[in-house]
């Protein structure tokens, strides 16, 4: 089978070459929708020790050392992570409990009873000796994007500073320490701050030597399937074929589709479906296009051949996941609305 196209859909209208093309994963990660970010800043004074129990959930939490250092250690694994001044921590929908201390001898609090001591976002507590001071957030995110991400990432990256960081993923995290040393951080910059962290984040892992050799993001990182995959992602309505795909990649089709096949475990059409699926979904869970308009919108000439074609990648029919989605959103939009009035109602009120 020579061409991608061949067993895929066609395209029933000419479309636009797209001129500039976004990074594959600042798109899949910078269209993550950041939902009820928290974020609080941690005064200890040695010796302290903490532990969380995990969230439940879809959350992505983070922790950044500005002074001092902090031992991490995950209930499940005896090796002990070491933060140094300037280190990122992101558990990504890993509700594993884990312990930081000042000293891996250090007694141990939990942490649900230390929440009394958090004043306008500061969270103080220790024994009174030297000083440990952290920025911990955490975010939700969509119970639709958590399956992707859950597959593309491990459940927690220890980005170090002495890990050639960008001066742009440099500047967020400064802007977001200096934000958390004011009270009343605005819910909107939190949002956008998380939202970059989160993507600089990534990019800093898929570029460091703990990276996978295999998988999405060595692909997206590999200088010439990346190209593939970004034509890809800018126009997956197009008929794509091995060979065109090729040119882009800038390599031969055998040497090509060889590659794909060993970086992501799995062929170009494969891929593509994959992702014109995601497209798809995420169109129909907007609720504003007909499924005729979502099928010619992801490439396909027919509503039938579309219909088909999600069934078996997504495991329902269009209109039985528009269905499910309309009922999930509502059941999370009512969770939503009941823990806003849960935490204004607990939150301590300014005299």
């Amino acid at each position: 089978m020579g061409l991608v196209s061949d067993i895929g859909p066609k395209n029933m209208t000419d479309r636009p070459v797209f001129e500039h093309r976004m990074d594959p994963l600042s798109e899949v990660f910078g269209s993550v929708r950041v939902q009820d970010a928290i974020v609080r800043r941690v005064e200890a004074t040695a010796p302290w020790g903490v532990r969380y129990a995990g969230d439940r959930g879809s959350r992505v939490r983070f922790g950044l050392v500005l002074r001092g250092a902090a031992f991490l250690k995950f209930k499940s694994q005896r090796r002990t992570i070491v933060l140094s001044p300037g280190d990122l921590g992101i558990f990504i929908l890993n509700d594993e409990p884990f312990t930081l201390t000042d000293d891996p001898r250090s007694a141990i609090r939990e942490f649900r009873d230390m929440r009394t001591l958090e004043v306008e976002g500061v969270l103080h507590f220790g024994g009174g000796g030297p000083g440990t001071t952290l920025v911990s957030g955490s975010f939700g995110v969509s119970a639709f994007e958590a399956p992707l991400i859950s597959t593309i990432l491990p459940h927690f990256l220890h980005l170090r500073l002495d890990q050639n960081r960008s001066r742009a993923f440099q500047s967020v995290l400064d802007l977001l320490a200096a934000e958390t040393s004011e009270p009343d951080v605005s819910p909107s910059c939190l949002t956008n701050l998380y939202e970059l962290l989160f993507v600089y984040a990534i990019r800093a892992y898929a570029s460091s030597s703990a990276a996978p050799p295999k998988g999405w993001l060595a692909a997206v990182s590999d200088k010439h399937l990346r190209k593939a995959i970004a034509a890809m992602h800018a126009s997956f309505d197009e008929n794509w074929s091995v060979e065109s795909l090729a040119r882009e990649a800038r390599m031969s089709r055998s040497a090509f589709a060889a590659k794909f096949k060993t970086v992501l475990g799995q062929t170009p059409f494969e891929y593509l479906t994959q992702w014109r699926m995601y497209k798809a979904g995420a169109m129909i869970r907007s609720n504003n296009e007909s499924f005729s308009e979502v099928a010619s919108a992801v490439g396909y000439g027919s509503e039938s051949s579309f219909s088909r074609v999600f069934r078996r990648e997504m495991g329902v029919a269009p209109r039985e996941y528009r269905r499910k989605c309309t009922l999930l959103q509502s059941q999370m939009g009512e969770r939503l609305r009941a823990s806003i009035c849960v935490l204004a109602a607990s939150s301590p009120r300014k005299q």
